[in-house]
């Protein structure tokens, strides 16, 4: 049962966070790097290394949009994420988040699987 005497919490300030939106975006950057380095499989997703860091950076953006719907007020990269979840998406809300990470997430780990010959 809700206790209406209980304070009601106020909204976190937003930080500008642009160290950990730097620390963030350096996974991203590094693994898009690394695909044009060693480069995918001429055959669509064959077993390679190319298509396991594919999956892994597919992977990378799911938790990114994972980490957003909880600390979207310490960054300013995690807010840009929000702001797709909430005015980019259908239907739009912070929730879509999770589908973004499920996405991401799941996709991503088949085309590891499919990488290391497992699928």
């Amino acid at each position: 049962m809700l206790d209406s005497s209980a304070p009601i919490s106020a909204p976190r300030p937003d930080e500008p966070g642009y160290l950990l939106s730097a620390v963030l975006i350096t996974p991203i950057v590094v693994l898009f790097g690394a695909y044009l380095v060693v480069g995918g499989p001429p055959d669509h997703l064959a077993a390679s290394s190319g298509t396991i860091i594919l999956g892994l950076y597919l992977m990378t953006w799911g938790f990114m949009f994972l980490v957003s719907y909880y600390f979207s007020h310490r960054s300013i990269f995690l807010r840009g994420l929000i702001w797709i979840c909430e005015h980019s998406s259908w239907p739009a809300g912070r929730r879509m988040a999770f589908f973004y990470f499920a996405l991401g997430a799941f996709g991503g780990g088949i085309v590891v699987l499919k990488g290391l010959g497992l699928v």
